[in-house]
């Protein structure tokens, strides 16, 4: 890892994102996932945040949103908002709806994510994600799983380690 990357890295989280200096201290600290991430990769997974999700700068931070996916990301929040529990804010960062927690999207197991936040069961997910995979590649955009997303996936099947739980439960008591 070059420092010229690093800093490409560093430059797209505070001038592209606008983190603050010690947010971006915190999430190369708790996501150093980040730090193999293309920035041009890592601002598309920041905006699909801020813009799609309405979530800010601050919540991405505390959650750890950039140790996650974009393809966990975007098949749990899609899926959410095809059954009608997930909102885009509008342009005043309103919705209609109380969207849920992001803790409550990414920071479960998948298991847990269908049962309590979806309240679906895991055969409508696993043909709702070959679907999207398949309108993904329709689209050009191919949703393949890379070396990098296979541990992402590997946490959905509700394996958490000891310490993530004790994660999980402080990021939920701050909700």
């Amino acid at each position: 890892m070059t420092q010229q990357r690093i800093d490409a890295l560093v430059s797209v989280l505070k001038d592209r994102c606008l983190f603050t200096g010690q947010q971006v201290t915190e999430i190369l600290y708790s996501c150093p996932r980040v730090l193999q991430e293309d920035p041009s990769a890592l601002e598309y997974k920041f905006q699909y945040a801020y813009f799609r999700m309405g979530i800010k700068q601050r919540d991405l931070v505390k959650t750890r949103y950039f140790q996650y996916s974009m393809t966990k990301i975007r098949q749990r929040h899609v899926f959410l908002e095809r059954l009608g529990l997930y909102q885009t804010p509008d342009k005043k960062g309103q919705t209609q709806i109380c969207n849920p927690s992001v803790n409550s999207v990414l920071r479960v197991p998948e298991a847990e994510f269908l049962a309590k936040t979806a309240h679906s069961s895991q055969e409508e997910f696993e043909v709702f994600k070959q679907l999207l995979a398949r309108e993904g590649l329709e689209e050009g955009e191919g949703l393949s799983v890379s070396e990098d997303e296979e541990s992402d996936l590997a946490d959905t099947d509700g394996s958490d380690d000891d310490e993530d739980k004790g994660r999980n439960a402080e990021g939920a008591e701050g909700e």
